[in-house]
């Protein structure tokens, strides 16, 4: 089936909203430059952030372009055994981090300011080696990740004015590169809670919107049983999920998240152990509401626009919108579309940025860079990463959703030397080389060419695997690091936990 949608109606109110949207939020940057006063302002906030900035931007960083359009789409070939695979995992994807990980990380990033997620591992293992191996992987990844969310903004730019995809490209990440690059964080943060509520609110809208345009949940879920009851029921439709891809879904979305960079350093931005409780809250309300309703209507949209083929059925969310609002009403709802791309665009490249900067400039290549001279060295280095992010986008190597998964697997690699590091003090910083480095080749090859090594698994979790075991068994033949900072990260944490 072809779809289309009416761009004679549509093309004035979106421009006017998606301009005056990019207006609010250049605006935001320019507020936010003026509030930071140095280079620990401009990434983390100092660590003064409180609880509905650091939940709301968790959350909004969390989800992307993918979770508005591609989700949805590939939900419409499946029925609700899709729902199933990818709600869970979101929806704990800010709780599992928080208990593992963050109340150490707040304390530890506060005590000894850090910045960055390369900032803790050089520090726990005692090594600028292995700053610089994350740094490189984190601009490679995170300025991939950034390159497929301008795609889908090209794309809604290009369906609902006309114009090419890469003018909608150009448009989203110039608005991103001018408040990353004024404000830092702060910026981010502010523009993601703009963003985050107008994503819950697209979410719920349309979700109502769908139900309407299906005749009601009974209904749809009547007409899905009659074609095939594996609509309604597991595996899905053409059993697209068996339950090794069931398990990846979920354990990616969740766990993996602390191998995250733009994540991660989330947890240096927080007040207080008391601010990440009532953050984790929020957060994760916020992206079970937003994942449940907009992944819903992956399922209801099979009965309102049947016959979708390919590609046509990332555009599931927009045709509800239009066939069932008015046409200004249905482009504020699409920028919250837009907002799901930007808002995750913001914090990979203020991340990758971190990377540049501060890890590889002031921590490598340069020791006796100031803060200053690298806080004015960030600005022009977001710029230069939004600008290869755009061309990225422009070229459009792959779909959103490969490079998305992609990305993901290559940095949530980094989760066991995280992990082993902060609760096991015998790990070493060999046993952290080796393995990452076999893992991430080992992840490359899966993902490429040996397919069948992952055992029906997503390759992440078999590459994450090795690097666990390898991780281990090197550091039990390898030296640890010193007793001094051993005594740093554990001797008076003993009583954080997770």
């Amino acid at each position: 089936m072809h779809f289309s949608i009416d761009t004679t109606s549509m093309t004035i109110p979106f421009l006017c909203v998606i301009v005056t949207y990019c207006v609010v939020l250049t605006g935001l940057g320019w507020y936010g430059s003026r509030q930071n006063k140095n280079l620990a302002d401009f990434f983390t906030m100092s660590g003064k952030a409180g609880a509905i900035l650091t939940g709301v931007a968790y959350f909004s960083t969390q989800y992307s372009m993918s979770t508005f359009m591609g989700v949805p789409g590939s939900i419409y070939h499946v029925g609700y055994a899709g729902m199933s695979v990818s709600v869970p995992g979101i929806a704990f994807s800010m709780l599992i981090p928080a208990l593992l990980v963050g109340r150490r990380l707040i304390t530890l990033g506060h005590r000894y300011k850090m910045l960055t997620m390369a900032d803790y591992l050089a520090d726990r293992f005692d090594s600028t080696g292995i700053r610089g191996l994350l740094a490189v992987l984190m601009l490679i990844f995170l300025v991939s990740m950034m390159g497929a969310q301008t795609i889908g903004g090209g794309v809604i730019f290009s369906t609902y004015t006309g114009c090419d995809e890469w003018v909608g490209i150009v448009v989203m990440g110039i608005t991103v590169i001018l408040y990353c690059m004024a404000g830092g964080i702060r910026s981010v943060m502010l523009t993601d809670l703009i963003q985050g509520i107008l994503m819950v609110v697209t979410a719920v809208v349309t979700f109502f919107v769908s139900l309407k345009l299906g005749g009601g949940l009974e209904v749809i879920n009547e007409k899905l049983a009659a074609m095939d009851t594996n609509y309604v029921s597991f595996p899905g439709h053409n059993n697209a999920y068996p339950w090794q891809n069931y398990v990846s879904m979920i354990v990616m979305w969740s766990f993996f998240a602390i191998g995250q960079p733009h994540l991660f350093t989330k947890f240096f931005t927080m007040k207080d152990h008391k601010t990440m409780f009532k953050a984790v809250i929020l957060g994760t309300l916020g992206m079970w509401f937003s994942a449940s309703f907009i992944e819903w209507c992956g399922v209801t949209s099979i009965i309102s626009f049947p016959g979708l083929e390919g590609k046509n059925s990332d555009f599931v969310v927009p045709l509800i919108l239009q066939g069932g609002l008015p046409p200004i009403i249905s482009s504020l709802m699409v920028a919250g579309i837009f907002s799901a791309g930007m808002s995750t665009i913001s914090s990979l490249l203020l991340t990758a940025t971190s990377a540049a900067s501060r890890d590889i400039y002031q921590k490598i290549l340069n020791r006796n860079a100031t803060d200053e001279e690298t806080w004015k060295l960030s600005k022009v280095i977001t710029v230069v990463l939004g600008i290869i992010a755009i061309g990225i986008g422009v070229m459009k190597p792959g779909s959103i959703f490969q490079i998305v998964l992609f990305a993901f697997g290559g940095l949530g690699i980094w989760a066991a030397p995280i992990l082993l590091g902060m609760y096991w003090k015998r790990t070493t910083t060999a046993g952290v080389y080796v393995g990452v480095i076999s893992a991430e080749i080992l992840y490359v090859l899966i993902t490429l060419k040996f397919t069948s090594w992952s055992f029906g698994f997503n390759p992440l979790i078999v590459a994450w695997l090795f690097a666990m075991i390898v991780i281990i068994l090197v550091s039990l033949v390898t030296k640890p690091v010193s007793q001094e900072t051993l005594d740093r990260h554990f001797a008076d944490l003993e009583h954080v936990k997770g």
